[in-house]
């Protein structure tokens, strides 16, 4: 930028601005809410009519408003038509990160899922430099998260191996496998989750074990894998990692993918009740963050757990749950797998609804869930479904719940 330039300002106030909102996860020390009024109102002042500094600032007070503001939707679209005028990929694509958010605040996941990937596609030709770098971390971040809120392993997959192989990361383990760490955890990929976690810890030690709450969900993935493997101890280890990441002022029962992940573990190891009590919170009460991202995940255990603890409105969370997993079909595939539990015993709705939700997460690629799947049906199912969880690394899975497994009765989840 040169002296004079008040275009190029106008886009730096812009950028602070928005980013203050965007990145509140990774700074330290939160400005006065005042301060991105103050520099939205200079940026105006400086704009000139340039339409890239325009798109910016547009942007930037959206990021300012609630997300699920109908006007935050106009400023979406009028900082996309400018941005498109110009050819300027990485306005168009913080906009997008913007519309992102409104969608997984309405529950659109596959919809939050598309837009999330269309900004990769548009960031892929731009060289990566100090001033785009934090949007293509970004972009890649998002696609990474959405895909997984929508029950898009696949995708998911691709776009977190895309941010581990980051230039600006190969010597920053936390950051480049921060992402992939959840993917190959709910995937069931639990040999790599650990590997790829002593990679995240390494990193993270060397680099002076900052906070940084955007992390803390591997973290809590890496715990989850390692108490479904019968290593508590590591587990509790993992937790502490947990626990040095979240930002000051929260704490672990305030993080609902954290309750997602205990009772992930609680019903492997035939705790229902217990998991009834994690997930005490209705997906609908989830906080936004939470809320837009896990609910589908979340919804789906809270719907099992309902069914196999005897809760009386089991059927109703079940339906309650449905519309909160609409768009992620692994999710969907749980519920229906609960779903099939509630009809009366010895019925064949039992084996034919869980026949089906097997085949929906085994095309999902949730090798794990596909497992579980089977062991429920029973059988000559349940030996393959036990098979596939022994070459995980699983400790054994008791069923039904509250039996035994070679004669040891499953232990709860420690602290």
């Amino acid at each position: 930028m040169r002296a004079g330039d008040r275009a190029g300002a106008a886009r730096a106030l812009a950028w602070n601005a928005e980013w203050i909102n965007r990145g509140a996860g990774l700074i330290a020390t939160a400005p006065a809410v005042e301060e991105v009024e103050a520099l939205i109102a200079e940026g105006w002042t400086l704009a000139d009519g340039d339409l890239g500094a325009q798109a910016r600032l547009l942007t930037a007070e959206g990021f300012n408003r609630a997300v699920d503001d109908p006007a935050t939707l106009e400023l979406v679209d009028r900082a996309l038509t400018l941005a498109g005028r110009i050819d300027a990929p990485v306005i168009e694509t913080a906009a997008l990160d913007l519309l992102t958010g409104a969608q997984l605040a309405r529950g659109e996941v596959r919809a939050a899922a598309a837009t999330a990937l269309r900004r990769t596609e548009l960031l892929a030709p731009v060289a990566v430099t100090a001033t785009t770098a934090m949007e293509i971390f970004d972009g890649l971040v998002m696609a990474s998260e959405c895909a997984v809120a929508a029950g898009d392993l696949t995708t998911a997959r691709r776009s977190a191996e895309r941010l581990r192989d980051l230039p600006f990361y190969q010597e920053e383990g936390h950051l480049a496998t921060a992402r992939l760490i959840t993917v190959a955890a709910l995937a069931g990929d639990w040999a790599e989750t650990v590997g790829l976690a002593e990679r995240f810890r390494e990193g993270w030690e060397r680099a002076g074990r900052p906070p940084a709450s955007n992390l803390s969900r591997a973290a809590y993935a890496a715990a989850t894998v390692h108490g479904l493997r019968g290593d508590d101890r590591a587990r509790a280890a993992w937790l502490d990692v947990v626990g040095a990441l979240v930002a000051p002022g929260r704490s672990l029962p305030q993080l609902h993918f954290g309750r997602f992940f205990d009772a992930l573990l609680l019903l492997h190891r035939g705790l229902p009740e217990q998991a009834a009590q994690a997930l005490d919170t209705p997906p609908e009460r989830l906080d936004p963050w939470d809320r837009d991202l896990w609910r589908p995940w979340y919804a789906a255990l809270w719907a099992e757990a309902a069914v196999l603890s005897g809760h009386p409105d089991a059927a109703a969370c079940v339906a309650r749950a449905r519309l909160a997993t609409a768009g992620n079909p692994v999710a969907t595939a749980i519920v229906a797998r609960a779903s099939a539990l509630t009809s009366p015993a010895g019925s064949s709705d039992i084996r034919v609804g869980m026949a089906r939700a097997a085949v929906a997460l085994r095309t999902a690629g949730c090798r794990y869930q596909w497992a579980r799947t089977l062991v429920l049906i029973g059988g000559k199912q349940r030996a393959r479904g036990e098979s596939m969880l022994a070459a995980m690394g699983a400790a054994p899975m008791p069923w039904p719940p509250g039996t035994t497994v070679n004669g040891v009765r499953p232990l709860g989840v420690p602290g």
